[in-house]
């Protein structure tokens, strides 16, 4: 199947459109589809899939219910942390960088990095003192490259929490860093520098660019900002799933800033109770916090008695013509 082309502007809806009460809303389970963040919002403390959760999500899967996740992770990092979830449709991990089957890890759809513009990120970077991470390659195999020596404090406590992960490598200058098939960069620091940073970066490259910067869920102390081209983003990653699973309404669960695209291009978003102050303001309603298993008790409430069919393996594949077409509502 050919990757879809479409305008992620276009595509949005404005948050009066999926702010109505619950009772007036009218929903197919069979044309939408449950899109969740994972760090903060699905998994629990320690970046844990509680039994509760996994068990529940499964078992509206099997009865029909499409859910996925979007997440800033690699899909080596989110296949570990989702390991027994039953994932029928599309993935979308590093930021919005790439949907993936899986299953296999096979790329659907990618947005990468122009080399410009990343020299353009590094020469920044370098300038401000604050060393990024780097990625490249494909999701089952990426490597993420950093100046050895060139490690902020907020790096080391990354690494220290990815200690034996094969990605990760350093090479011994900022010339050597990777230039090509460059997808997602991390780069972390106090909150003063990376708002900086941020600034002139923004500046430097016209749009082009996707720059979230954020709270780490797990090190707050640190401030991270991640960098990846313009289309891979979550509300990106909305606009592709609705498009290529040919779902009527994508609704969304989510914790932190980087959630707020996801949020936009949404029918339906919900705020776990610990999201932070920005994201619980964008949603239609808070649900209990990820400590609560608050995401999947908000869907057994309100698809329980709804889900009716399992969906087929064959919408990995896409929307399909003819007299065996998959009808999706």
């Amino acid at each position: 199947m050919s990757r879809p082309t479409f305008d992620t502007h276009h595509q949005r809806r404005p948050h009066t459109h999926y702010r109505q009460p619950h009772d007036e809303r009218e929903r197919d389970p069979l044309s939408t589809l449950i899109l969740s963040d994972l760090d903060g919002t699905l998994l629990g403390p320690g970046a844990t899939l509680s039994t509760s959760t996994r068990d529940g999500i499964n078992d509206l899967v099997t009865n029909g219910l499409l859910f996925t996740y979007a997440t800033a992770r690699s899909y080596v990092s989110a296949a570990r942390v989702t390991d027994g979830l039953d994932l029928r449709v599309p993935v979308t991990v590093s930021g919005g960088a790439f949907q993936l089957d899986p299953q296999t890890g096979a790329i659907l759809n990618e947005e990468r990095i122009a080399a410009d513009d990343l020299d353009t990120v590094l020469r920044l970077c370098r300038g401000h003192r604050v060393p990024p991470i780097v990625y490249n390659g494909t999701p089952t195999a990426e490597r993420a490259t950093r100046v050895e020596g060139e490690e902020s404090e907020g790096m080391r406590r990354f690494l220290a929490d990815r200690v034996g992960d094969q990605r990760f490598r350093t090479v011994t200058s900022w010339a050597r860093l990777p230039h090509d098939g460059v997808f997602y960069a991390t780069i972390i620091g106090d909150a003063s520098a990376i708002a900086a940073l941020t600034v002139d970066i923004a500046a430097a490259t016209d749009g082009r660019l996707s720059l979230i910067a954020q709270i780490d869920t797990h090190h707050p102390q640190d401030t991270y900002l991640e960098l990846s081209a313009a289309r891979a983003t979550k509300a990106h990653a909305v606009a592709w799933l609705r498009d290529y699973l040919d779902v009527d309404q994508v609704i969304a669960y989510g914790d932190n800033l980087n959630d707020l695209p996801m949020f936009g291009a949404a029918d339906e978003a919900y705020a776990v109770a610990n999201a932070a102050p920005e994201v619980l303001e964008a949603a239609t309603e808070v649900v209990g916090s990820n400590v609560e298993d608050g995401v999947v008790h908000h869907l057994a409430a309100s698809w329980s008695r709804d889900v009716k069919t399992a969906r087929p393996a064959e919408l990995l594949n896409g929307p399909q013509n003819g007299p065996d077409a998959i009808s999706l509502s």
